[in-house]
């Protein structure tokens, strides 16, 4: 499933699960097989199955940082849906942004008419931070002009895409959506 698509994050969290299940049980099986057999962790086996811990401990935290991020809800996906002339490419569901001070979860997120906007359903989300946190990662990206807001509020937002909508469509605003979608998870 691809990154912006309504679901991606339950998607991705169930595959992550998996994944991080597979490798821990790989690890831990070639670890206590060997041990068992040879009656002594000094083998070629252990080191094996310290070397497959990394990858293990990487799926892991990945798993973990899935499951502290919020899905899109089907409320929000139908409003966001309703909303005529969204343009292909320049909105998507399901992003979550890591920053250095803290994370932030965006249910839906827009980037039209050099302005980005987006949508949490999260409620420990501190909406000014977030601004600051996607200004400071467009400017970064050397995109200049570009206004920011989170929104609470569902109708307020598709409100906003509603007027936004409106414009004509600009590359670089596509440029902007890839990369808000390139960092996230």
């Amino acid at each position: 499933m691809k990154k912006g698509t309504f679901g991606y994050l339950k998607n991705a969290r169930q595959k992550s699960l998996i994944k991080s299940g597979l490798f821990l049980a790989a690890v831990l099986i070639v670890y206590f097989a060997a041990f068992f057999h040879y009656k002594t962790n000094k083998n070629v086996f252990s080191i094996l199955a310290a070397v497959g811990a990394l990858p293990t401990g990487r799926s892991i935290v990945l798993s973990i940082m899935l499951l502290r991020a919020k899905s899109a809800s089907e409320r929000v996906f139908e409003a966001v849906e309703k909303v005529r002339g969204l343009p292909e490419g320049c909105s998507g569901y399901d992003l979550y942004l890591t920053g250095y001070e803290k994370s932030f979860s965006l249910s839906h997120a827009a980037v039209l008419d050099r302005t980005v906007v987006g949508l949490t359903e999260d409620e420990k989300t501190d909406c000014a931070l977030c601004e600051k946190h996607i200004r400071d990662m467009v400017r970064k990206d050397s995109h200049v002009g570009y206004e920011t807001r989170v929104y609470r509020d569902l109708a307020g937002y598709t409100e906003e895409l509603e007027k936004l909508s409106a414009a004509e469509s600009d590359p670089e605003d596509r440029a902007v959506m890839n990369m808000l979608f390139g960092i996230s998870l």
